[in-house]
């Protein structure tokens, strides 16, 4: 019980701090109508799961602690949390594994050879298998050892050739830019940290950001192929198909409700600013400070010897000893 409780004691001081990280990313992207880097995102999954500590405070107590009953009732409770939620997670990956084996790859000549001119053209050790499926969405990237792209060849046949360029690249751009891992383990430090909605949140936002970090570097990669306006349009196609009544996570071009698409397509048209890009960067950093000297000086009052911050003398007393 006494690895468990200090595990616990973590687990919910990286809670409250990324917490606060999510907090303040809600507040610029919502409020100030800044488009987040998908860095900064990265940054808050980081504090969810690793906390950052006054130097002169133990993680581990060296001594054994008295925790209360109402603590050790709460540290059950949370461990019990999280066997349901990895073993449902776990299950969930059985049945979507089961499902990607029933699908078929793909055998249409004109979709597998735009898809091959697309991989061809984004460095990949391996282009991940085109497979096609019965899905609510278009097309989605799945699997983290072995990518594959699942697309509904119905809905896919319906576009252009350069709509479809502009689909390949995005899907092919996740798989390049690592979005499925990072969000499989975004997964995890939610189950971690499944008392706190705000992770949970902290989830669904990286899924967003996952989405416009991959619009931003696929219309990169394809200037000279397909301009913004085209890249766009292919979206707005997806959501004229799409069966999906409700935003989804998940890496594909898709997420496609209404409101998620319109700030998508905002940002794909207004383009990008070195000046505006620099200021984000710069509140961001300074926000990020804060956040790390907010986790430091908290750690004074949670970990041993605590307090640490009132009482000079006791904390040099316990500190020594």
């Amino acid at each position: 019980m006494q690895i468990l409780g200090n595990i616990f004691n973590a687990v919910i001081f990286v809670s409250v701090i990324g917490s606060i990280h999510t907090v303040i990313s809600l507040f610029v992207n919502q409020i100030l109508r800044c488009a987040l880097p998908l860095w900064f995102s990265c940054c808050g999954m980081i504090l969810f799961c690793f906390p950052f500590l006054s130097p002169d405070v133990f993680l581990i107590s060296p001594e054994m602690q008295d925790w209360l009953n109402g603590f050790v009732i709460a540290n059950v409770l949370w461990g019990c949390g999280c066997g349901i939620f990895l073993v449902c997670n776990i299950i969930r990956l059985m049945l979507a594994k089961r499902a990607i084996n029933n699908y078929k790859i793909s055998r249409n000549e004109r979709l597998n050879s735009i898809y091959s001119q697309c991989a061809a053209a984004i460095p990949l050790k391996r282009a991940p298998v085109l497979y096609c499926g019965t899905l609510d969405t278009p097309i989605c990237v799945t699997g983290v050892i072995h990518p594959a792209i699942i697309m509904n060849e119905i809905i896919m046949e319906q576009l252009t050739d350069k709509e479809l360029s502009a689909v390949f690249f995005h899907e092919l751009t996740h798989v390049k830019r690592k979005h499925v891992l990072l969000e499989r383990i975004y997964d995890y430090i939610c189950i971690l940290n499944w008392m706190n909605s705000f992770s949970w949140i902290a989830r669904g936002n990286f899924s967003l950001h996952c989405e416009t970090d991959c619009d931003f570097h696929a219309i990169k990669m394809l200037r000279g192929r397909v301009t913004e306006t085209e890249y766009a349009a292919a979206i707005i196609q997806l959501l004229k198909f799409s069966t999906v009544s409700a935003a989804k996570s998940g890496n594909g071009i898709g997420a496609l409700d209404f409101l998620l698409t319109k700030r998508r397509i905002k940002r794909i048209t207004t383009g990008t600013s070195k000046i505006r890009d620099g200021m984000t960067a710069i509140i961001l950093v300074v926000f990020l400070a804060f956040i790390l000297v907010c986790s430091m000086r908290f750690s004074r009052e949670s970990f041993y010897p605590y307090p640490a911050d009132n009482t000079g003398t006791e904390y040099s007393a316990g500190y020594n000893k």
